[in-house]
């Protein structure tokens, strides 16, 4: 009733994000961005708490955890 078109017999295909776009290799340098960036993080993280443990001082500011030694 409403179809612009009178036969679909010349219909192609469009492949607006396909393999090798450029979406496609934006989402997979994102990606790969997210993933070194939450490492590099976790990381920094992890030699922060360490040489807090070897200094004797808390890890993270606020009170006292349940279960967590007393700051020094």
């Amino acid at each position: 009733m409403f179809n612009p078109f009178s036969s679909y017999d010349d219909a192609t295909v469009v492949f607006t994000f396909g393999g090798f776009s450029v979406g496609v290799w934006i989402v997979f340098i994102l990606a790969v961005a997210l993933f070194v960036g939450f490492f590099v993080r976790m990381i920094q993280h992890e030699n922060h708490a360490y040489r807090a443990i070897i200094e004797h001082t808390p890890i993270e500011k606020g009170p006292v955890a349940e279960g967590e030694p007393p700051a020094y």
